[in-house]
């Protein structure tokens, strides 16, 4: 029996309709191209907690021709980075309601990991954040399902959805059961099948 649900962050539980560097191309005219060494060399260390985006963004921020300070680039990244997926937070509420433990899983560095859980308000939709800026590795590393197992995550009693075929494949890995997320209306049909009563 599924007691435990675990649930994707960006693309999942929350819904964007293009990447930040693809907007700032769009709303400022600054090519991916410029900004992609950032994301390549430095960010990946960012992500799991082993650099600061402050200090590992500083140097390249005003190179990009970003016009504002490093605080208004990150804030314009930060809330413009998608919406709530309002019709699965139904669904998470009523799981909730009926005993059901609901987590967020996200690969994010801890700025943005902070602005989702507490400005952006998903924190009070879930029980927990499982975030990889904390736990160290990126979701679809061993490493990362090996910490949910220690935090006391059953996972023959627990149901992961994601939107990256990698990070189920490290969640079978390590035995949780996984499915990929395409949308809603397979994402509800594929419930019922875990949850009748849904």
């Amino acid at each position: 029996m599924i007691r435990t649900l675990i649930l994707d962050g960006d693309g999942v539980s929350i819904l964007r309709d293009m990447r930040f560097s693809d907007r700032l191309l769009v709303d400022f005219g600054i090519k991916p191209e410029v900004t992609r060494p950032f994301f390549v060399e430095k960010y990946p260390a960012c992500r799991v907690g082993k650099a600061d985006l402050k200090i590992e963004l500083n140097p390249y921020y005003k190179a990009w021709g970003w016009k504002g300070t490093l605080d208004e680039l990150l804030s314009y990244w930060f809330t413009k980075e998608g919406r709530k997926n309002e019709e699965l937070l139904k669904t998470v509420a009523l799981l909730r309601e009926k005993g059901v433990k609901v987590f967020m899983s996200t690969d994010n560095e801890k700025y943005r990991t902070e602005y989702i859980v507490h400005e952006f308000g998903m924190g009070e939709h879930f029980d927990g954040v499982l975030a990889s800026a904390y736990i160290g590795h990126s979701k679809e590393e061993p490493g990362f399902w090996q910490h949910v197992k220690e935090l006391g995550v059953p996972p023959a009693e627990t149901l992961v959805w994601d939107d990256e075929t990698e990070n189920l494949e490290a969640a079978r890995g390590a035995g949780f059961t996984a499915e990929l997320y395409t949308g809603m209306d397979a994402f509800n049909a594929t419930m019922k099948r875990y949850f009748p009563l849904l």
